[in-house]
């Protein structure tokens, strides 16, 4: 870790102060990723980066915000469309469960059922909420690390930006929508387009420019069919092409012919109806569909979709004594060119929160979840917050998860099994995991900070082994430390950052897994009259990768606005101001410095 790195990492932590701050109080921010939606102040370790934080950076892809969250650590096989993995508390990218509007998109034909967020533009975004740890007892398979949620907003009146800049980029967004008594109905869409730059590094002699297409498009509508009955619906697209570098050559990753083509479609259609006993039941189906398509030495296709069917109950949130209930059918289904594959999970759950005193609050969460191919697995969750005074507060929980093997990983051959054909002694990898959070929050409203202390504990983690196949041989831990803050210095200032120390191995092999131990992003913002502006530095120390190590850095980036109008704004960035480089994964380059400059409408 270089000496800049250190000082940066050693100031954050000192500072304590925030890259997900909320514009709101933070005991105002409701998270619904909880499924009993709850305050953002009574989940330990939980974040939301709100739709002031994403306009702020004039960020454009959900990368560009998640990497300064304290305990995500994002990897990118080369920018503009490389596959983006991230991985919460030290996890692998398939240990956390991604969510668009509640909708499970992980995708069934990746190996292990990960998710890339490459594509996901934040034009119709509202806010990202995560919950960090063990989330078993909401969302049952995959979120081990923990769960991502991305929300989406309705529109009501219309919206447009254009930006254009370095290395042939531009993009366009576009929403119209409106809203009334009885209900909403708005659609959106954003294209992105960049000739890019190698995927592979440049400084290994490579110069093919990889470029990069990406559409989204969306819907969304809700309407009260009569009073106590309210349908709603939400449906969103979204196509990202590809030119793309992989390994094969003596320095590593080098510039090739290959591309891809990856098309997915998500969304839910739901029914609530208000019952007796405050009680309101809503009746889900959601769908995610995913194709993907490489093209150049070696040609492949895969397909891949789920679809849930699920009943829920739940009181008004704000009673004393909140309850939710419910039952949920997923089927699952791969194809990777070698015959279609179906698996399904029937669950029930149930949720209570208490808060006997304004100054205390509980909750719990216990989950039954019956693979089709497995035993059946039995989730808890429990947290409790205190309010110590002051503004200062106590959080803790203790949670499991469990990863059922993919359809992928669990009909691939054993070769050294007594018998021939799938591994049928796999089993679905555990997880527990305990964090306390102490925060405080300044009585005057100017800002706050929290710190989270967590352990989480992986058992029967499932690695490939060459050339048995796919085995249960591996063990995680991980410790860690996520500190986050803001603070408003007067006269327009403000300060926000975060920090994270991250202590992850792999147990048996006592090696560190491919996170970097020290994280942090450190901000300043200015809003004047008209004039808005911010600098964020970001830095990490090393960590080992595949195929090699990648060295720490810090890099730059300043953006601002300046207001037209009530309904104009010009926008600007600039990233890697200092022009620095440096690999976010081995062997693959990033973009030295680039500027991007637009104008946004809304009417």
């Amino acid at each position: 870790m270089t000496l800049r790195t250190r000082l940066l990492a050693g100031g954050l932590l000192l500072i304590a102060a925030p890259a997900a701050a909320q514009t709101a109080p933070v005991s105002e921010v409701i998270v619904s990723a909880a499924r009993l939606p709850t305050p953002l102040i009574d989940l330990s370790g939980a974040k939301v980066i709100d739709r002031a934080e994403i306009e702020r950076r004039n960020a454009v892809v959900a990368a560009d915000v998640l990497d300064t969250v304290p305990g995500a650590a994002l990897s990118r096989n080369g920018a503009f469309g490389g596959v983006t993995s991230l991985r919460l508390r030290g996890m692998a990218s398939d240990k956390s469960l991604v969510l668009i509007d509640g909708v499970p998109v992980n995708d069934p034909s990746q190996p292990a059922g990960s998710y890339d967020f490459a594509g996901l533009d934040l034009a119709d975004v509202d806010r990202i909420e995560i919950l960090a740890g063990p989330q078993g007892s909401l969302w049952g398979s995959d979120a081990i690390g923990g769960v991502v949620n991305v929300v989406t907003r309705e529109t009501d009146g219309v919206r447009a930006s254009a930006e254009a800049g370095s290395y042939d980029t531009w993009r366009a967004t576009g929403a119209a929508g409106v809203t009334g008594e009885r209900g909403a109905f708005s659609v959106s869409g954003a294209a992105f387009r960049s000739a890019g730059i190698s995927k592979a590094d440049a400084r290994d002699g490579n110069t093919e420019r990889d470029a990069f297409k990406n559409l989204t498009a969306g819907a969304a509508g809700r309407f009260e069919a009569t009073p106590g009955v309210t349908l709603e619906g939400r449906l969103r697209y979204n196509r990202a092409k590809s030119e793309y570098d992989s390994f094969g050559g003596p320095t590593g990753v080098i510039d090739g012919p290959d591309t891809s083509d990856v098309e997915s479609l998500s969304g839910f259609a739901r029914a609530t109806v208000k019952g007796p006993w405050g009680f309101s039941h809503a009746f889900t189906a959601d769908v995610s569909t995913i194709e993907r398509a490489y093209g150049g030495a070696f040609p492949y296709e895969a397909e891949g979709g789920r679809n849930t069917w699920r009943w829920m109950a739940r009181q008004d949130e704000s009673r004393p004594l909140a309850l939710a209930f419910g039952l949920e059918r997923e089927n699952q289904r791969e194809d990777t060119g070698d015959g279609r594959r179906t698996t399904h999970n029937t669950a029930a759950f149930a949720i209570a929160r208490w808060a006997p005193a304004a100054r205390l609050s509980f909750s719990a969460s216990l989950r039954r979840d019956d693979p089709e191919a497995f035993k059946g697995r039995t989730t808890l969750r429990l947290s409790g917050r205190g309010d110590l005074g002051a503004g200062f507060s106590l959080a803790a929980s203790f949670g499991q998860g469990f990863k059922v093997p993919s359809l992928y990983q669990s009909t691939y051959p054993c070769f050294e099994c007594a018998a021939p054909g799938p591994n049928t002694a796999l089993k679905p990898e555990r997880a527990e995991g305990y964090d306390l959070t102490l925060g405080w929050e300044d009585p005057q409203g100017r800002g706050g900070a929290s710190v989270t202390l967590y352990r989480l504990k992986v058992r029967d983690r499932i690695d490939y082994a060459y050339p048995t196949g796919y085995l249960n041989i591996a063990r995680s831990r991980s410790t860690g430390v996520e500190a986050q803050g803001r603070w408003a210095l007067g006269g327009g200032f403000a300060v926000r950052g975060g920090y994270a120390w991250t202590d992850a191995e792999d147990t048996l092999a006592g090696a560190q897994l491919r996170v970097p131990r020290h994280s942090g992003s450190l901000g300043l913002d200015w809003t004047g009259a008209r004039l808005q502006a911010a600098a964020l530095a970001r830095a990490q120390s090393g960590a080992p990768d595949t195929g090699g190590r990648i060295k720490g850095f810090t890099t730059v980036e300043l953006s601002g606005s300046y207001r037209l109008s009530t309904r104009a704004r010009l926008t600007l960035r600039v990233e890697n101001l200092f022009d620095r480089h440096y690999q976010a994964a081995y062997g693959y380059g990033e973009p030295g410095r680039s500027a991007y400059a637009g104008v946004s409408l809304a009417y």
